[in-house]
């Protein structure tokens, strides 16, 4: 006897005599053995006895041993369970179909001891090893599990929430390469990300924590999409292996809802869809490499801007969704996914494209990639409200030249190409007047006023082009030709902070290289219709003390104060 307690073992065969030789076989060999005698019994002492091993026999009534055993293997599930075929047969088709039955070995009457005794334990071997590895699958599950919590929580966790975007991510598997994050910038624009990295799985997934915080911080603190997207190809070009990249679209809705910029790199097209017709005004194409390829990429190069009406909606997707294949090897393809988008009632185009989807893929119930659709509606609740303080009541001092501290600094022509020193500005700010209850308002502020005086003030732009479609991209176009070869000029930011009673003042001073305009014959109301004003002007006033132009035009002098009491 090799063992002792080695469970059951069910003998199945209608011949009692087979039945009588093989358990005094097994009994010696030490197991306990129950009996059936055809497939069907077979199957019930299965599930009622739980047996360790199956000696089964191919020709039987009611239900043969081919069948009984696909069953018997169907319902064991991931416990190994061997089953060893009774034949007398020898023929190589019979045998092959008893491996294609699920069977694990074949045992030849008469029955041979020694030979019976050498299969046992060859099963006892493939079964100690199919629970180790089952073993290690659980282990390895439960890690998966726990680091997919992990995962939830630091990346996604923190997106925004909003009934007005909607988007889902579909894993291939546990993991997904796909990526999507999503913040508010301090001056309320909205960042969208969706990214895709080479294969899918918790290798492809390993990329997402360090994009989700480079992401994260920069947009936080105010910097621009072009500075984001450089970080993160930075960050990824230091840690990636050769031949892994990271595909990436980042959308940033305006806060005034006016335009929105694109950066497409190695992704899709970025649909923009007219909310009223459901025809697709843009598609913004991809313009440069996937990011972690190459150290030198510069994202001002995939700018792209589109103008945006109010309720159009932006489709973001991965290469999974149209590249997603049937039962017929058919893909998906741009064309179906246009159809969708073209037929999709009011305000249920994300729902249409994925029921098309669904209804396409039919019985294909496994991902070959990972799949992601974004929807954003361009309406004004999709965006923060404007975090206005409590109303301060104007002081009766001039601006003068007093002050706790002051901080001046300029910027030359070359640096206003390559710096945006608003983010810079704040951060000290935040750090000296520990102001993070006003950063937004503030970086507010600084931003309509650094725009204001480097688009109309150095690069002499004309707000009025953006008054219709096609002038709203010469507008753009003018912008990055002349910042490109922009060599001259000048911003210069001075700030300075006052204390009176209860209340505490920042005095931002804004003064341009350019040729300014008459704001000593315009009232107020007047000034908020000119080009260097207009919505961005208005808000500046909603949001500070006071608002004054001096010299001829191109110096803003703004007072932002808040209440210490």
């Amino acid at each position: 006897m090799i063992n002792s307690g080695l469970g059951k073992a069910l003998i199945v065969d209608d011949e009692k005599t087979n039945r009588l030789i093989l358990k005094s076989l097994l009994v010696k060999q030490g197991y306990q053995t129950i009996e059936a005698v055809n497939g069907q019994e077979a199957i019930d002492q299965f599930h009622r006895e739980n047996p360790s091993i199956i000696f089964m026999d191919v020709m039987m009534p009611v239900l043969d041993g081919y069948e009984a055993t696909r069953q018997i293997k169907a319902a064991s599930a991931n416990q190994f369970v061997p089953v060893i075929f009774l034949t007398a047969m020898s023929d190589e088709e019979a045998l092959a179909q008893c491996i294609e039955a699920g069977g694990d070995d074949f045992l030849v009457k008469p029955y041979d001891r020694i030979i019976l005794q050498s299969k046992i334990r060859s099963m006892q071997r493939i079964a100690a090893l199919n629970r180790e590895v089952q073993g290690m699958y659980s282990m390895i599950h439960r890690e998966q599990e726990i680091a997919e919590s992990v995962f939830i929580n630091a990346i996604q966790s923190s997106n925004i929430e909003n009934r007005y975007i909607k988007q889902v991510v579909r894993p291939a598997g546990i993991f997904s390469g796909d990526m999507v994050l999503s913040a508010y910038s301090p001056s309320r624009d909205l960042y969208f990300l969706t990214g895709d990295f080479t294969g899918h799985g918790l290798l492809a997934a390993l990329g997402a924590m360090p994009v989700s915080e480079v992401f994260r911080a920069m947009t936080t603190k105010g910097f621009s999409p072009e500075e984001i997207l450089a970080g993160i190809n930075k960050k990824l070009k230091s840690m990636l292996p050769v031949g892994m990249f990271f595909g990436t679209q980042l959308v940033v809705v305006n806060h005034d809802l006016e335009h929105v910029r694109v950066f497409n790199a190695g992704m899709p097209d970025v649909i923009i869809v007219d909310g009223e017709t459901h025809q697709i005004k843009h598609r913004l194409k991809s313009t440069g490499l996937p990011l972690g390829v190459d150290a030198g990429v510069d994202p001002k190069e995939m700018l792209q801007y589109a103008p945006i009406s109010y309720s159009d909606k932006i489709l973001m997707h991965s290469d999974g969704l149209t590249e997603a294949r049937n039962s017929k090897d058919q893909e998906f393809g741009d064309t179906r996914l246009f159809e969708s988008i073209a037929r999709a009632p009011k305000d249920q185009i994300f729902d249409q494209v994925f029921n098309d989807l669904d209804q396409f893929c039919g019985s294909i119930t496994t991902q070959a990639d990972d799949v992601t659709l974004v929807e954003i509606t361009c309406v004004h609740d999709v965006l923060p409200e404007i975090e206005v303080h409590d109303y301060i009541k104007p002081s009766t001092h001039m601006i003068g030249d007093r002050g706790e501290w002051k901080l001046s600094i300029r910027f030359n022509g070359s640096r206003l190409r390559e710096t945006n020193p608003v983010p810079i500005l704040v951060s000290h700010l935040m750090e000296m007047e520990e102001l993070e209850a006003e950063r937004q308002s503030l970086f507010t502020v600084m931003t309509e006023l650094y725009v204001n005086a480097l688009d109309h003030g150095v690069l002499g732009l004309d707000s009025n082009l953006k008054s219709d479609p096609d002038g709203f991209e010469t507008y753009f176009q003018t912008r990055e030709s002349r910042l490109a070869s922009l060599d001259s000029g000048y911003v210069i930011f001075n700030l300075s902070i006052e204390q009176e009673s209860n209340r505490r003042s920042i005095l931002l001073r804004i003064e341009d290289s350019g040729k300014g305009f008459d704001h000593k014959n315009q009232g107020y109301r007047q000034l908020q219709d000119t080009d260097l004003s207009g919505r961005g002007i208005m808000l500046i006033r909603d949001l500070c003390e006071s608002l004054e132009y001096h010299g001829k035009g191109n110096i803003a002098i703004a007072r932002f104060s808040w209440s210490t009491g």
